[in-house]
């Protein structure tokens, strides 16, 4: 830089002084190898301290010590906004340059000083990890920024802020304070890190804020954002979870309704885990739990109002009150058998009029019935359908052991397959009956518990069984024809409906081993009735007594006839004209 003669001084003003006195050239140049002779010792490149002695507009003068003094342009003493640093009577540090050859002006730079000295402090900084102090003066191809701390540094983008940065030019013409991350004095290379900085600060911030909040405590919070378990809420440094279910007593709230982002609420500390910096709030316990009194607010046999506010294929879910939502089960929909599910009556946003009928305090619901809000129609079942009485039903389904059917909306029944057929080989209900089938059938039971009644279509008719026993009671001769041959024996059919067993012992007085020798399917046969059992409906037959009695018979008529005979011929003879199978 270029020196103004006016503003710089010359020689020191001891020698200026002896000048001014009337000395002569000779003695001044005596002055002069003097005064260099005194500064002789001052080193070149040496780090040196010195005293301001004097500020001007474009220089600053300091005394090296020992008679020395030397100038420095004003701009090594200006910050980034060019105002002057120093004073007079400061000291600083400054690294002599040389002296100027015709005064012998020793010349001093602060600013080779300064680098010195940044280059030091920079090292110690990294090596006991305090901040160091700078102004952000570019950009560098994207990828960070330059930052004067003394000497130039790198500030790469990822260590520019707790989050990436979009615009790195907003940081240019700033102050920061960054950490130290690396040195290379030789390739003349810094490193350093202001989220660190950050990282620091907000660290202590939130021990701050964590040593400051008590569970139980009521706090002031902002939204920060939403998420499917809860909202986060900043609490000035420290973000707090509010979980979903702490949002409010109402189980079916829209989190971004309830707590809208960038809003301001107050919210219930209920957990601080300060040691993995944890914090649960609560918005729904600044209010008292409605649940703490819910069987007084809300007894059982109330009838409350309410609005639908889901439907499940189970079970519609009410809204009562705030905090209070109830639930109807499908089975207390309706009396009417043809509500199988909610959606069949009830949609979103409905009201309706429900009775309570149970708590469910482990999900915090009232147990709730639609079909009780009118009269349960079964109190006056049995004026409506006594035992005995016929009706006509509709068959809803069909199964193995009998068919289901409804005599009303609201009142159904089981037509049993053993009440179907007064024949007890009958297994298969789809034989009779399909789904849709209206019919007739007698009420033979009521059951109150299952809610059922049970009917029977055979009871339309008198039971054939009873029927034909009636008149063909023990000791009867019957006639039927032969049905079915087992080992044991024939089912011989007697009526409709109606068999009776011949059992192979009593076909005839010989033993016969195999029926099927002897007679055939289609065969007509005729036996005397041994025995009727009314409980497992069953007729015992027996050929071989019929005819027994028939030879009696024979013989007693013929004996009549043609009075006292030799019974051993007669008998023969007999037999010989009886046609017997």
């Amino acid at each position: 830089m270029p020196v103004n003669d006016e503003a710089m001084p010359k020689v020191n003003p001891n020698v200026a002084q002896s000048r001014e006195d009337g000395g002569d050239e000779e003695d001044f140049e005596q002055l002069l190898e003097s005064y260099l002779a005194d500064t002789s010792h001052i080193e070149v490149g040496k780090l040196t301290p010195a005293r301001v002695i004097s500020v001007s507009k474009e220089y600053v003068l300091v005394d090296v010590g020992d008679k020395a003094e030397g100038i420095v342009p004003i701009q090594e003493f200006t910050d980034y906004s060019g105002n002057v640093t120093v004073k007079e009577g400061d000291t600083v540090e400054v690294v002599i340059r040389g002296r100027d050859q015709e005064t012998g002006q020793v010349l001093v730079s602060r600013e080779q000083a300064r680098r010195q000295a940044t280059w030091q402090k920079v090292a110690e900084a990294k090596e006991k990890n305090y901040p160091v102090h700078g102004y952000v003066t570019k950009v560098i191809q994207g990828k960070g920024l330059l930052v004067d701390i003394g000497v130039p540094a790198f500030m790469p983008a990822s260590q520019i802020d707790l989050r990436p940065v979009e615009n790195l030019n907003s940081f240019v013409g700033q102050e920061v304070d960054a950490y130290v991350l690396s040195v290379d004095k030789t390739r003349g290379r810094i490193t350093i890190s202001r989220r660190k900085v950050l990282e620091e600060e907000a660290a202590k911030q939130r021990a701050e804020i964590l040593a400051s909040l008590e569970e139980g405590a009521t706090i002031t919070g902002k939204v920060k954002s939403h998420s499917e378990f809860g909202v986060f809420v900043d609490l000035g440094g420290l973000d707090a979870l509010v979980p979903r279910e702490e949002l409010a007593w109402e189980k079916r709230v829209d989190p971004t309704e309830t707590l809208r982002l960038g809003y301001n609420y107050k919210f219930k500390v209920i957990k601080v885990d300060r040691e993995r910096e944890r914090v649960t709030l609560s918005r729904r316990q600044l209010k008292p739990d409605p649940w703490a009194k819910i069987e007084d607010d809300y007894p059982l046999e109330l009838v409350v109002r309410g609005k639908v506010v889901g439907i499940t294929p189970n079970t519609a879910f009410v809204q009562l009150d705030s905090g209070i939502e109830g639930r109807i089960r499908r089975e207390n929909l309706s009396w009417a058998l043809t509500v199988r599910r909610p959606s069949d009556i009830l949609k979103v946003d409905d009201e309706v009029k429900a009775v309570v009928i149970g708590y469910d305090k482990e999900r915090r619901l009232l147990e709730l019935s639609l079909k009780q809000v009118t009269e349960d129609p079964w109190k006056d079942v049995e004026k409506r359908y006594p035992v005995g009485s016929r009706v006509k039903v509709k068959v809803t389904d069909v199964v193995p052991y009998g068919a289901f059917v409804q005599l009303d909306e609201a009142t159904k029944g089981l037509i049993h397959v053993s009440d179907m057929s007064y024949d007890k080989n009958f297994r298969d209900p789809k034989k009779l009956v399909k789904p849709g089938d209206e019919v007739e059938a007698v009420v033979l039971q009521i059951e109150h518990e299952r809610r059922r009644i049970n009917l029977g279509i055979k009871q339309l008719e008198e039971d054939p069984f009873e029927v034909f026993v009636n008149n063909h009671p023990e000791g009867s001769v019957v006639t039927g024809k032969v049905k079915s041959i087992t080992q044991f024996g024939a089912f011989i059919e007697l009526a409709p409906k109606v068999d009776g067993l011949l059992h192979v012992s009593q076909w005839d007085k010989e033993r016969v081993d195999n029926l099927d020798n002897v007679v055939k399917v289609g065969d007509e046969v005729t036996a005397k009735v041994l025995k009727v059992d009314h409980n497992e409906r069953r007729i015992s037959l027996s050929r071989k007594q019929y005819l027994i009695d028939q030879e009696r018979k024979e013989i007693e008529q013929y004996s009549s006839d043609e009075g006292p005979v030799d019974a051993t011929i007669r008998l023969g003879d007999l037999l010989k004209g009886l046609k017997l199978k």
